[in-house]
């Protein structure tokens, strides 16, 4: 790996689990059926086949119900499609870093 490939690397650092609002469908939902009980449900007008659940319920003021202190996902093996599609070092990616006062710069990344 290239040094700047490590800026592409995901670091764990959780910033993807606090930044964006995080839906789940009805399918992530019978893969981990606590969704079920520890998210908040879609009114029927709001929810699509790919939104069902909202596991995030105010952007940018607190983290996904799954997200451990550790910033470690309590549901790693069986998160909903959106987390796996997620890629690391993506301009999301790099913005959620940032909100969180992660700094990149160069080769390198910091959390302050």
């Amino acid at each position: 790996m290239s040094l700047d490939q490590s800026l592409y690397d995901c670091t764990a650092c959780g910033a993807c689990c606090q930044c964006f609002p995080i839906f789940a469908s009805n399918t992530d939902a019978e893969r981990e059926p606590s969704i079920k009980s520890q998210t908040r449900k879609l009114q029927p007008h709001m929810q699509s086949a790919d939104n069902a659940y909202r596991l995030h319920p105010l952007p940018f003021l607190n983290a996904c119900a799954y997200l451990k202190p550790d910033r470690l996902c309590r549901i790693y093996e069986t998160r909903p499609d959106v987390c796996r599609r997620f890629e690391a070092g993506s301009a999301q990616c790099i913005e959620a870093r940032k909100r969180i006062g992660i700094q990149i710069s160069g080769a390198s990344i910091s959390i302050s």
